[in-house]
């Protein structure tokens, strides 16, 4: 037996031609930490037959499910937006492309992932995978996001040849541009959380294999929470008042390396101020709900990369 560590781990993805049916990695990315497994749901025989015992096990349909930890990397984000709820446009025709994601209002995301998992000396193949939901934040700083993955179905598949990776690097500090209402930047907040989720739902149908039959989308909720220093009344009083407005978290690396999220019509749901102690400054937490704006949706993400993504063909 061959004792391995995570480090010798990778992970790949590829967007499915055929949603559900395998397709080996074409990008493979690092990763922090990740929690895909197949969820099985056994229908376990406990029935009166003279015995307090389970008899027996029949199969109930089971999925996949769990996340996915990383840095932000604008070469990874357009793959993983392909399978969430939206629609993903492409601009120029030499590096740096710039992506524009919309949120969309259908029950289906409009592409798959399979996703490529090797732990140990062994490869797990996860298919049929969409996005869930995602939260980016920020870890002393740095930009990171998590993916929540629901998928179809698993598979033994044949570990990929030895990973590439690309050159893009996470956001640090200096990179950050947040601003309330948008094109006015603030300097006083130090934490930043953005959770984007479309509420998947699991759909399992009778049929003669095992695993879901497809991922639905639900209702979305756009929650957008920052932590500032207080220096007046101004964004309490919006509260208050329910004032809707555009609220802009941009990060900027190099030419071919940024992104920004777009709130367009975030009303603050909860304002908190208050005095923790003789020597702490006063702070204010602010949670902001994402409303359908005047354009597609609730939010938008702009993404400048050099990586050359081919699009799906819409059918």
């Amino acid at each position: 037996m061959t004792k391995t560590i995570g480090a010798a781990g990778f992970i790949g993805i590829a967007v499915e031609e055929t949603s559900g049916t395998y397709q080996a990695p074409t990008k493979f990315f690092p990763i922090m930490s990740e929690s895909l497994s197949w969820t099985q749901n056994t229908n376990w025989r406990r029935v009166i037959r003279g015995t307090t015992d389970v008899i027996g096990a029949v199969p109930g349909n089971g999925n996949v499910e769990g996340d996915i930890e990383s840095e932000l990397l604008t070469d990874v984000l357009p793959y993983m937006l392909l399978a969430a709820r939206g629609t993903l446009t492409k601009d120029g025709v030499a590096a740096p492309f710039v992506y524009t994601f919309t949120p969309t209002h259908g029950a289906l995301a409009p592409n798959t992932l399979s996703i490529t998992i090797v732990r140990g000396e062994e490869a797990f193949g996860y298919v049929g995978c969409n996005v869930s939901s995602m939260t980016f934040g920020v870890d002393n700083d740095m930009a990171t996001v998590s993916y929540s993955i629901l998928g179809t179905a698993e598979q033994s598949v044949t570990p990929p040849a030895t990973p590439t990776y690309g050159d893009d690097v996470p956001f640090g500090a200096g990179t950050w541009s947040i601003e309330i209402p948008t094109e006015t930047q603030i300097f006083d907040a130090d934490n930043f959380s953005l959770e984007i989720n479309d509420n998947g739902e699991v759909q399992y149908r009778l049929k003669n294999v095992l695993g879901a039959q497809f991922i639905k989308f639900g209702e979305r909720d756009v929650q957008l929470t920052l932590d500032r220093d207080f220096e007046d009344r101004d964004e309490y009083d919006i509260f208050k008042e329910l004032t809707a407005q555009s609220v802009s978290v941009g990060l900027n690396e190099s030419a071919n390396n940024q992104v920004k999220f777009s709130v367009v019509a975030a009303i603050i749901d909860a304002y908190a101020v208050n005095l923790s102690s003789v020597g702490d400054l006063v702070r204010s937490s602010t949670t902001y709900v994402g409303t359908h704006g005047s354009g597609d949706g609730a939010y938008e993400v702009a993404i400048t990369s050099a990586e050359d993504v081919t699009l799906p063909v819409a059918e």
